[in-house]
């Protein structure tokens, strides 16, 4: 393999800034699959409410709880703690938990009110074996709906505490537990690959125009060489900073895209800006 240099014409990396500002296409259809997934994941929110909130007023033994969900979004989440389960293809499905969040669902599990935590110091502490309990059964209450609505099986999963989140290509739901004048909140992150229906392939002619609305959309920096001057080797060098050099404009100017010349055209006055009159088309950059 022939090594090429990085700079001059042999450059082939350009930085994340400057790449962010070319347009992105999605090619393969990943970005239109896991959109269509949190869709469905939102659609079923209502659903899933119903079930986590019966659940939870049987297991706190309060008629009063309601369980919220929050639209699935492609964002992450921050969490003290976090409990996963774990399949054979390695994908992960997580639960974020804050130490506020687990004190007062243990607080609650014993009779007593999460509103009283907030004086608490919860910055040294460790979990308990009743908060650990709880919150796998809450992930198991919201695990049991969710993957047989979206034909997904449970068996041979596993679970496990991590200090780690989730990494990228996750969409996330906050879910709130409340009753009177509290309330709770952790979050799930759910892998935008799993259960995600495969999106259709677009039609050859809206492919093709996408295509070239995304190749139209590319920033091109043109180059325009206005005038040249010849001196011999003395006359450079008696060059001093302040001389003035006589230059005549080039009759005919021609713009480059680099290296490919795809303009022709005159220099000319604008008001008090100098403009370029294009007279010929050279190439096919259409």
């Amino acid at each position: 393999m022939q090594n090429k240099p990085l700079d001059g014409q042999g450059k082939r990396f350009i930085s994340g800034a400057r790449a962010a500002e070319y347009p992105s296409f999605d090619l393969l259809g990943e970005r239109r699959q896991a959109a269509l997934l949190r869709g469905r994941l939102t659609a079923l929110n209502p659903q899933l409410a119903d079930q986590l909130s019966t659940h939870c007023r049987h297991l706190f033994n309060d008629n009063n709880i309601q369980v919220s969900l929050s639209p699935w979004q492609p964002q992450g989440a921050t969490a003290d703690y976090w409990l996963g389960v774990f399949g054979g293809e390695g994908q992960g499905v997580f639960l974020g938990f804050g130490s506020r969040a687990l004190f007062g669902l243990s607080e609650l599990f014993f009779g007593g009110q999460p509103a009283a935590m907030a004086s608490k110091a919860l910055s040294s502490r460790t979990l308990s074996d009743t908060e650990e309990r709880l919150a796998q059964k809450l992930f198991h209450y919201l695990l049991s709906a969710l993957f047989p609505a979206l034909g997904l099986n449970l068996d041979g999963w596993q679970s496990r505490w991590s200090n780690r989140g989730p990494g990228e290509g996750m969409a996330c739901c906050e879910l709130t537990l409340a009753a009177g004048d509290w309330q709770l909140s952790w979050h799930c992150c759910w892998p935008q690959s799993l259960g995600a229906d495969k999106p259709q392939a677009l039609p050859a002619p809206q492919l093709q125009a996408q295509l070239d609305e995304a190749v139209r959309a590319v920033p091109v920096k043109l180059t325009l060489e206005l005038a040249q001057l010849s001196l011999n080797l003395g006359e450079l060098a008696r060059l001093r900073v302040g001389d003035i050099l006589p230059i005549e404009l080039n009759e005919t100017v021609l713009a480059r895209a680099g290296d490919v010349v795809c303009l022709g055209g005159q220099v000319a006055e604008q008001g008090e800006q100098l403009v370029l009159k294009v007279t010929d088309r050279v190439g096919d950059v259409a």
